[in-house]
């Protein structure tokens, strides 16, 4: 009896969280229209992006941002490909491109940590928006990060998504595992709380950068630079999420089963440090991690079993409140198969890659 109380207690405190998420995402609001445009510093950290590369610099050199309010910085870390003659050839082209090389590794900060910092220090925008170097971003992007500031935000999340236009099954299920991550951070941003966010799309004004004295905190962390800015800075700014569609990123899938966990192991390992900073948001993901090992495990216990099935209807019915909000106010859809699939295969790689991120056991990009 105790066990069936454990479980069933559990998924009704992932229902509240679901329920938080689900009405901070119908408080988010429009961007408004802004004062004055403010001087911009796009800074992308790259490492081995050749094949990627020049799809996101032409997005960045064809903004409508006033060219005279941008600059456009690229850090290649000890990139090995072509990268660094990408950086280059676009320098000479345009004058708002500037390349960083960085050569050897720092014992004093992990490489993407260095190679944002590095960049940052070179350029003098008010606002700094950051982006990965195997992303697309639309031509207003920059304009719709700028406009979702008011006086007070020092933070803007915005939207990424996983290009899905290879058909491939596996992208579709990471299209969908991405929406739900990205639906409950615009949740909790929409009652004005930071927990995460993602380096594929995120602006900050430089003074919050300062204040809470860049990476210098987190200098050894290996992952987790855009989880550690959004929390730090919203505990002394204000935080938005922007949604407006100018402002949609769209960043390349991982191929392979292995890959995809790796990336989720990574993404896991962040949680770590949570104690000290967001006890909350620790909380959720110790209650998901218990949810989804209760719905691998309970169907084999006897004085549980005959409750799974209420159980699992009743948190993918919890899940299913937040992606379809995310996917109505994110404008990214759904296929009802994925996520009936997406709603199976959680409880069973979700315990391991929890297990997994906690000890450390995943491998960083070569």
């Amino acid at each position: 009896m105790a066990l069936t109380y454990l479980f069933g207690g559990s998924i009704c405190v992932y229902l509240l969280f679901t329920l938080y998420f689900t009405t901070g995402l119908h408080r988010l609001r429009n961007n408004s229209t802004p004062k004055y445009l403010p001087r911009v510093s796009i800074v992308v950290a790259v490492r081995n992006e050749a094949g990627t590369l020049k799809e996101l610099l032409n997005d960045l050199v064809q903004q409508d941002y006033p060219k005279g309010k941008l600059d456009i910085t690229i850090v290649s870390d000890r990139s090995t490909d072509g990268t660094w003659n990408i950086i280059q050839d676009y320098a000479q082209l345009y004058p708002t491109v500037q390349g960083i090389k960085i050569e050897n590794s720092d014992p004093q900060m992990t490489p993407k940590k260095r190679a944002l910092t590095h960049g940052i220090e070179k350029t003098n925008g008010e606002v700094i928006i950051s982006t990965d170097g195997d992303c697309s971003v639309p031509a207003g992007w920059i304009r719709s990060m700028v406009e979702a500031f008011d006086d007070d935000t020092g933070i803007v999340v915005g939207r990424s998504t996983i290009d899905t236009t290879k058909h491939s099954f596996l992208h579709y299920y990471q299209g969908l595992d991405f929406l739900g991550i990205m639906a409950a951070n615009a949740g909790v941003i929409g009652w004005g709380q930071g927990w995460s966010g993602s380096g594929q799309n995120i602006a900050y004004r430089r003074k919050a950068f300062e204040y809470v004295n860049g990476f210098q905190p987190v200098a050894q962390r290996l992952s987790g630079d855009d989880m550690y800015l959004v929390q730090s800075i919203s505990k002394d700014f204000g935080i938005k999420f922007n949604a407006d569609p100018a402002s949609f990123v769209i960043t390349q899938p991982v191929n392979t089963v292995k890959e995809f966990i790796n990336q989720r192991t990574r993404w896991s390992s962040n949680s770590r440090s949570l104690w000290q900073t967001n006890i909350f948001f620790l909380f959720f993901l110790v209650i998901a991690f218990i949810c989804n090992s209760v719905l691998l495990i309970g169907w084999f216990i006897k004085q549980t079993v005959f409750i799974m099935p209420l159980l699992f209807i009743t948190k993918m019915i919890s899940d299913g409140l937040v992606l379809f909000t995310g996917s109505a106010k994110l404008n990214i859809p759904i296929r009802t198969k994925d996520y009936l699939i997406w709603s199976l295969a959680q409880p069973l790689y979700i315990p391991y890659v929890g297990i997994m991120g906690l000890a450390g056991q995943f491998r960083w990009k070569e």
